[in-house]
């Protein structure tokens, strides 16, 4: 038998791709991350200090290189270099000296160190500007803080190139000579006129909008962040995730039929079920009765994991064979973990390994069920080490199940899941037909690979699936079926 389950990357879903299928099994993860990210993000914009920023601009003229009459005067001269021009510019307008006048500018208490923080002045790349960048949290400091710089910075630079031409033009008072009275003009100039080369060629406008994106935007970002973490935690579950997904990846590693689709019971237990799931074993009931078979009829129980409905399938199928005029016997092979017979209220279970070990006859251990009198059950119940002797019980068990075939139109045996442990392989042989419990969401994916395996090499082909936990819909037909089984019991009742 192939154990190929290539067939199950695309599942229910088709051709989804995985992706898709991942999102659509987990979308509360993507919900629940998106709203802790849009949450956390809105939180830290309510604790979040506005930043405005404001933006003056000096131009920088270098004074011609080839000029040496104003030596000694500090002033910015033409190199072949704009870039350095600008660098230069911007460290001859940063100064202490500075920070102070600004301050003193914008008043309100403002100090040399509080400019020195929110004032930087950026060299604007491929221009022969300098931008003052000021920043503060309310709109309209910051514009104060940039005009204050740009008009300091310029003055001060006024100011010392006032002074220097002040001292040039002492230096040559007295010199005659048309040389020494071309630099006089020109000294004279820079005292009365000052730096030449930088001025405020356009003054900082209040801002409109603090820096950064909007609150808007930052929310739309942390509910995108959101989402794909949540996909990748998703597709990480995904990955991470040993639980069959769907129908397909259980045929495709069992490949024989789906003999019927069981609804979950939500909350029922035992034999006490809703119609959905009456009907469909039901529905199996008649599949089974439909396929010829002289005699008694052994039907072994198995699933690939635990908790994948196969003690509720054997105790159902029973009550469904029992309502359709046949006699049932069940017995409980599951020597690890019976259950079978606490569900049909059986409190005093017989001690199966003490009666297969012994030889005592079937009839003597057989209990009718309290919640079911028609069927007759044989329950299980083992002591520490009894697991050990399971070889000689499962030969025993041919002769137990040859005596059962006298006594029932149908016997079915629930037994451990084969996936997880083989007690139930050696029996196999001995029995009419093979019932394998499935149910998405539950049943183990290595398991279910351990079970295709040891089919195929046994070479042993189960009749069939019996897949739980499906999704339904109500029916009118299920309504309608059950409130007469109710008249015909209340009339009963009432006779």
């Amino acid at each position: 038998m192939p154990t190929d389950r290539s067939r199950s990357a695309a599942g229910d879903d088709g051709a989804i791709w995985p992706l898709l299928a991942a999102i659509r099994r987990r979308w509360w993860l993507l919900f629940v991350l998106a709203i802790v990210s849009v949450g956390v993000a809105a939180l830290a914009l309510s604790q979040r200090t506005p930043t405005y920023a404001a933006e003056a601009q000096i131009l920088v003229v270098p004074f011609p290189a080839g000029d040496a009459n104003i030596t000694g005067i500090e002033i910015l001269r033409e190199t072949n270099d704009g870039a350095r021009d600008l660098q230069t510019a911007t460290a001859l307008l940063t100064s202490a000296r500075t920070d102070e006048a600004a301050a003193a500018a914008v008043g309100r208490g403002v100090t040399a160190d509080e400019v020195s923080r929110s004032v930087a002045l950026e060299p604007i790349g491929g221009s022969n500007i300098i931008a003052v960048r000021a920043t503060s949290s309310d709109a309209r400091e910051a514009a104060r803080l940039a005009n204050a710089y740009a008009n300091a910075a310029v003055a001060e630079r006024d100011d010392r190139i006032k002074e220097q031409a002040r001292v040039a033009i002492k230096a040559i008072d007295g010199q005659e000579g048309a040389e020494f009275a071309a630099t006089r003009q020109q000294l004279r100039s820079l005292r009365d006129q000052g730096d030449p080369t930088v001025s405020v060629s356009q003054g900082a406008g209040v801002p409109t909008a603090a820096e950064g994106p909007s609150d808007p935007v930052v929310l739309f970002a942390a509910l995108i962040a959101g989402l794909v973490l949540g996909t990748i935690g998703a597709l990480l579950l995904e990955r991470g995730d040993r639980r069959v997904r769907d129908r397909a990846e259980l045929l495709a590693a069992v490949p024989v039929p789906v003999l019927t689709g069981v609804p979950s019971p939500r909350g029922h237990k035992g034999i006490d079920m809703p119609p959905p799931v009456r009907e469909a074993f039901r529905t199996l009931q008649i599949q089974l009765d439909l396929k010829e078979h002289p005699g008694c009829r052994r039907i072994l129980v198995t699933s690939a994991s635990s908790g994948d409905g196969k003690t509720t399938t054997v105790l159902n199928l029973a009550f469904a064979l029992i309502s359709a005029g046949h006699r049932v016997l069940v017995i409980d092979f599951d020597l690890r973990e019976p259950d079978l017979g606490p569900q049909l209220g059986l409190d005093d279970p017989t001690a199966v390994v003490t009666t297969l070990t012994t030889g005592q006859g079937l009839s003597q251990i057989m209990r009718s069920a309290p919640r079911l009198p028609p069927l007759r059950v044989v329950q299980a119940s083992s002591g520490p080490g009894d697991v050990a002797l399971l070889p000689t019980l499962t030969r025993r068990m041919s002769e137990v199940l040859e005596e059962a075939a006298s006594m029932a139109d149908y016997v079915l045996i629930d037994t451990a899941p084969i996936g997880e442990v083989g007690d139930a392989l050696p029996l196999m042989p001995d029995v009419d037909d093979v019932l394998v419990v499935g149910r998405p969401g539950s049943t183990d994916r290595r398991s279910l690979d351990v079970m295709a395996g040891l089919f195929e090499r046994a070479d042993i082909t189960p009749t069939g699936w019996v897949v739980t936990g499906v999704e339904t819909t109500s029916s009118r037909y299920h309504e309608q079926g059950d409130s007469a089984g109710r008249r015909r019991r209340g009339a009963r009742r009432r006779g």
